[in-house]
């Protein structure tokens, strides 16, 4: 994966304008389409993760105070997940808010219910699984935005505007803009941190070519759906996705070890001691 990352990033390095000048189609309705559910990925696990640490303070803690906190947490997540969708269907963001809030029921209920059939002996394995879940879509967040926030670069499609000019990925020009690098494309990659269950949960098992496959798909089209609208360059999708895996990668190998193939979900280590205070 790293490699192939390396690859686009170098081709981006010096075809960035040439890429988009090709995939450019600009409102489209492929580009749209995922612009609306390229996140949704990485709000869905932290809403399962949520309801995971909810029923595990009621569970193994007895505590409501906290149960009910992750519950509400959960909630929320699921109404990020669907606002996007919503905005897209009816360009308001207060009817968005509404349609996430509906939606965010049904999803919430399926994680709790969820949850709550897990037998004991998954659940503790399920309980560090959300914790490095939460944790790593956090940190993607919060890297993603400070790279936004950063490097300012101005997008594709307001270069073809006239209001703004063409400036490579590795030059701050701090225009103000943000487009390096891409949060669809980060927040979509969070669905390796599927991966893990395959080692957790008998309805994974086995299956981590498939989940592989899948979540590699479903982030290649994000990625050429945000250079075909003109939101981003290659360069931005491929760092986007990279910092993503960067950070999952990371975070999993603090977790679980390096032998991730063999993963003891109930080491103790500095980063679970850490995760367990904090939450």
């Amino acid at each position: 994966m790293l490699g192939a990352l390396l690859v686009l990033l170098a081709v981006g390095t010096l075809f960035d304008q040439k890429v988009s000048e090709i995939l450019y189609f600009r409102d489209n309705a492929f580009g749209k389409i995922y612009e609306a559910i390229g996140k949704m990925p990485a709000f869905v696990i932290a809403t399962f993760a949520c309801f995971t640490l909810g029923e595990g303070a009621n569970k193994t803690e007895k505590k409501q105070v906290k149960r009910f906190f992750f519950y509400i947490c959960g909630y929320l997540a699921g109404i990020l997940a669907f606002m996007d969708l919503g905005e897209m269907i009816t360009g308001s963001t207060k009817i968005a808010l509404a349609i996430g809030a509906a939606l965010s029921i049904p999803l919430s209920l399926i994680a709790y219910q969820t949850m709550k059939n897990v037998n004991k002996e998954e659940f503790a394995a399920l309980k560090k699984w959300a914790l490095v879940a939460l944790f790593a879509v956090a940190v993607t967040g919060v890297a993603v935005f400070a790279l936004k926030t950063v490097w300012g670069r101005a997008r594709y499609v307001d270069t073809q505007r006239g209001d703004a000019v063409f400036s490579p990925w590795y030059k701050l020009v701090r225009v103000d803009g943000d487009s390096f690098p891409s949060g669809h494309s980060a927040f979509g990659g969070t669905l390796f941190l599927l991966l893990p269950l395959c080692g957790i949960s008998a309805k994974f098992k086995g299956r981590e070519k498939e989940i592989f496959a899948v979540a590699t798909v479903f982030v290649a089209v994000v990625m050429i759906a945000r250079v075909s609208d003109g939101h981003h360059y290659l360069s931005d999708v491929t760092v986007g996705l990279g910092v993503a895996f960067v950070v999952e990668l990371a975070v999993m190998i603090i977790a679980y070890g390096k032998k991730m193939d063999k993963m003891q979900f109930n080491v103790d280590n500095k980063l679970e001691r850490l995760l367990n205070a904090v939450f």
